[in-house]
C-alpha cells in the first residue's frame, strides 16, 4: 500500500495556556504525526522556527485509550529529531512514529502504531504555553496499511534532581517485558558515564568517547543533551532488554538543577 498523507481532525483548544487535543481516526497505521503551527513573534505571523518550539509549546502527549505511550516537550522533540539526524523545516515538528534511520524495513516499521484493533481511542495533546499566540494548528499523519495495536514505540518522561555536582546513580527506570532504545537527558552537565545491568557493566563512557561513538552512526548529538545509546548499529534486535532485576547508570555531573531522562523504548501491546 502506497503510504498516504492526510490531514487530521482540526485540533480543538487552540489558546494562550490551554491544551490543543485532536482525536486521531482509528483503522490505519500511523508512521509519523507532522505538527504544522503558526504563531507570532510579537512583531509578525510566523511558521515556528526550528529552535523556537520550546518557546510556544509545552508538552505533547500520544495517549492510547487514555494511556500516555509519548509524553515530550516540544522543543525537546525538535532536539531528538536533529540528533537522529533528520531535518526539520519551519512550521513543521514531525513526531516519528516508525523510525526510517533504521536499516530494515522491519526494524523501521516495528514501532509504528496500528490503530486497526485492540484500541478504543487515539488522540494527541499539546500544550501551549501561557502569554502567546499561537494563529493555527493542524496535524498531518504519514499512514500505511491498517494492523492492530501492538509492538510500539513509548518515549517516558523521567526528572533527575541533582543537587550537587559530582558522582550520582540513576536508578529508577522502570524494568520489564520490552526493550530500550536510547536514553536522553537534558543536560550537556554530565562527563562520565556507566551502566551497569544486573551487577554487569554494559556501557562506560565519556563525554568525548560518546561524540566519536555517535558521530560514526550519523548521530547528532545535542548541545544541551547526554545521549545514551542502545541501538548504535541501527538494528532494532539489538535494543537492550530490560526484563532485568537491576537497571542503574552511574554518572559524573558538573552541573545541577532538574533534569528530564527520555527513555525510548519499543513495547508490547500493554
Amino acid at each position: 500500500m502506497t503510504r498516504l498523507l492526510k490531514k487530521m481532525p482540526t485540533p480543538q483548544g487552540i489558546g494562550a495556556g490551554q491544551t490543543a487535543s485532536v482525536t486521531l481516526p482509528l483503522g490505519l497505521t500511523y508512521e509519523r504525526l507532522n505538527i504544522v503551527a503558526n504563531v507570532n513573534d510579537g512583531s509578525n505571523d510566523v511558521a515556528v522556527p526550528i529552535g523556537d518550539w520550546g518557546t510556544y509549546f509545552g508538552e505533547m502527549r500520544l495517549l492510547v485509550d487514555g494511556d500516555a505511550k509519548i509524553q515530550i516537550a516540544a522543543g525537546d522533540l525538535a532536539s531528538l529529531n536533529l540528533y537522529y539526524g533528520q531535518s526539520m523545516v519551519a512550521g513543521v515538528l514531525p513526531l516519528f512514529l516508525s523510525r526510517p534511520w533504521m536499516r530494515t524495513i522491519d526494524g523501521e516499521d516495528q514501532t509504528a502504531y496500528g490503530t486497526a484493533g485492540n484500541i478504543a481511542s487515539f488522540s494527541l495533546e499539546l500544550d501551549i504555553k501561557s502569554g502567546v499566540t499561537v494563529n493555527s494548528i493542524e496535524v498531518y499523519a504519514v499512514q500505511s496499511a491498517g494492523r492492530p495495536f501492538g509492538p510500539h514505540l513509548r518515549i517516558q518522561r523521567y526528572v533527575h534532581t541533582q543537587g550537587v555536582a559530582g558522582d550520582a546513580e540513576i536508578a529508577d527506570i522502570v524494568r520489564g517485558p520490552y526493550a530500550m532504545l536510547a536514553l536522553h537527558a537534558t543536560t550537556a552537565g554530565i562527563s562520565d558515564v556507566e551502566v551497569h545491568v544486573d551487577q554487569r557493566k554494559m556501557h562506560e563512557s565519556t563525554r568525548l568517547l560518546r561524540s566519536a561513538h555517535l558521530d560514526v552512526i550519523g548521530r547528532v548529538p545535542q548541545a544541551t543533551f547526554t545521549h545514551l545509546d542502545f541501538v548504535t548499529e541501527n538494528r532494532l534486535s539489538e535494543a537492550l532488554p530490560m526484563a532485568v532485576q537491576d537497571f542503574r547508570i552511574k554518572a559524573t555531573f558538573t552541573q545541577t538543577g532538574n533534569i528530564s531522562v527520555y527513555a525510548e523504548s519499543i513495547q508490547g501491546r500493554s
